[in-house]
């Protein structure tokens, strides 16, 4: 068998992945570059993919400082509730199956294809069923309110957010002085945006300019997500053409929509019926 890569950080990556929770089997693919581009996982079906997919990007991140693509990482979920099942001409004892120890790890040379083990006398083996994990369409967040206030000296901005039943409604103030206006409604929406969220991150404004683009007026947002002793920084614009302030909202939502995909929102609990 014909082997796609050479390199042993690739081998000590592989073995770290097989290590996260859940994860039974990982195989890492490189183009001809050198760069990651594919990061294929088998997973127990106990562990929400999402969270094994932010997993493997830290890890590659901590331990190696690759900054991979989550689009990049695949997880494959094995179905455990499936046994063998007995024939219709035989009745044998109830069989369970060893584990399998793990290959030690070779220095150089392909790897050989794993065999099948041979099923016993009497059993007739199942395939196990398994689950490729897609992209499931997912509700975005989206604005409800942008609101600003004039207290003389002070400014008030307010910005609401949705996603799904669950709403978050966040301020913030400061004085009022030019242009002080976006940057208030981006950093509300930050806040707006860490409220909706049931997840110990923590995000952050990390700057708000208006940019010109091809003749083009833009708001373009920098935010800071912090998970644990992780940070990282996502960048997001909106074109100001329209409406000037809701821009600043939106660039905010364009860096984290995506990114977002893989965090868990709160709920709102359904309200009874009269």
């Amino acid at each position: 068998m014909e082997e796609h890569h050479d390199d042993d950080w690739v081998r000590d990556a592989e073995r770290w992945i097989c290590q996260i929770q859940g994860v039974r089997q990982c195989r890492i693919d490189l183009d001809d570059e050198g760069e990651v581009s594919g990061v294929h996982v088998v997973s127990h079906t106990s562990r929400d993919p999402r969270h094994i997919v932010r997993d493997v990007e830290g890890l590659l991140k901590a331990r190696l400082n690759l900054d991979v693509y989550y689009k990049k990482i695949g997880v494959v979920q094995i179905l455990d509730a499936d046994q063998p099942q007995p024939s219709k001409d035989a009745e044998p004892p109830a069989h369970r199956a060893e584990p399998v120890p793990a290959a030690p790890a070779e220095a150089s040379g392909p790897r050989p294809a794993p065999q099948p083990a041979a099923a016993p006398e009497g059993i007739e083996t199942l395939p196990r069923p398994a689950v490729l994990v897609e992209d499931a369409p997912q509700a975005r967040v989206e604005c409800t309110r942008i609101a600003l206030e004039s207290r003389g000296a002070m400014l008030r901005a307010v910005v609401g957010l949705a996603r799904g039943t669950a709403e978050a409604n966040y301020e913030r103030e400061g004085p009022n002085h030019p242009g002080m206006d976006a940057q208030l409604l981006a950093q509300a929406a930050v806040g707006a945006l860490q409220d909706l969220l049931d997840e110990p991150v923590t995000l952050s404004l990390a700057d708000l300019r208006i940019a010109e683009v091809a003749g083009e007026d833009l708001s373009v947002a920098a935010v800071d997500l912090v998970e644990g002793r992780r940070s990282e920084r996502y960048y997001g614009c909106c074109s100001r053409r329209f409406n000037a302030r809701e821009a600043s909202v939106y660039a905010v939502l364009d860096a984290l929509n995506r990114r977002l995909t893989l965090f868990n929102f709160k709920e709102e609990p359904a309200r009874p019926l009269n």
